[in-house]
């Protein structure tokens, strides 16, 4: 899988992204990075800004991510798109809690923000991205504006517009030009860096803490499934994969117990004590 370069604050850009030319602006989505990769075998590749996961060992904080890409990414169509499909790795963010705390029932899992094109070292135009994201079922980070000329973008006087994904203005926007040039203007005023900290926690006073019947039948609502189909393992494996994703943080910064077994334990209880309460 391609290793894409990260894209720079927008005071450490290149010059050239504002010198000419036009831009894209779209809305930046806190999370975690994430990418992968068809293999010619048609298996999916997953990996973070950092490393590429085992196939059989996905950290749980990406397991939401990891699942929507599979259920949603349309690999005959990409197979008949490209000659070799392990020369594009697709780049963008696991949308998760560990910045701004979006309306999860209805942000994506996965949203787009590149496409690298490995046999040329670049990264594709934001209206390709665009247009190959919908193509192949899946959400790139949404435009807020278009074809915006360069020189008339004033970064000190920029207003935040609002966010499709939160009842708030947006953490920040991608600049992107059709060249190649990229950079990030986040809004401190949101928190468009690191989220808030997270008290300390115990993985059963974790699960206790969020997973409310409220949350639960949330969870319940985004299976999409009867009532009668509707069982404990579907819900189980569901639910910690969403307070993984809500809650990330607690997952990595020790806040709470990152014995996973621990949640997952905590998790089995509550679930199984809220099927109950349901079906009498």
């Amino acid at each position: 899988m391609h290793d894409p370069p990260p894209t720079p604050a927008l005071s450490d850009a290149a010059a050239a992204l504002l010198d000419g030319g036009h831009l894209w602006l779209r809305e930046h989505v806190t999370g975690s990075p994430f990418r992968f990769q068809l293999q010619p075998s048609g298996v999916l590749a997953f990996g973070d800004g950092e490393r590429e996961f085992d196939a059989d060992d996905v950290p749980l904080p990406y397991a939401h991510a990891v699942r929507h890409v599979r259920e949603h990414f349309d690999r005959a169509a990409f197979r008949g798109s490209v000659d070799d499909v392990a020369s594009v790795t697709f780049v963008g963010v696991a949308v998760d809690g560990s910045g701004v705390a979006y309306d999860w029932s209805r942000t994506p899992s996965f949203l787009g923000t590149e496409v690298y094109d490995g046999d040329h070292g670049a990264a594709l135009p934001p209206d390709s991205v665009q247009a190959i994201y919908d193509g192949l079922g899946l959400a790139a980070a949404n435009a807020l504006e278009k074809e915006v000329r360069a020189v008339d973008f004033d970064a000190d006087g920029y207003a935040f517009p609002e966010s499709d994904w939160r009842d708030g203005p947006v953490a920040g926007v991608l600049l992107a030009d059709k060249t190649g040039h990229r950079a990030v203007l986040r809004n401190t005023a949101v928190g468009g860096g690191d989220g808030p900290g997270t008290e300390a926690a115990t993985p059963a006073a974790l699960v206790e803490r969020h997973a409310t019947d409220r949350w639960l039948d949330g969870v319940v609502g985004g299976l999409g499934v009867a009532d009668d189909e509707l069982g404990f393992d579907l819900l189980f494996e569901r639910a910690v994969e969403a307070l993984a994703r809500e809650q990330v943080r607690a997952f990595r910064d020790g806040s709470a117990d990152t014995d996973e077994s621990a949640v997952g334990s905590a998790m089995a209880d509550r679930v199984e004590a809220y099927l109950v309460d349901r079906r009498e």
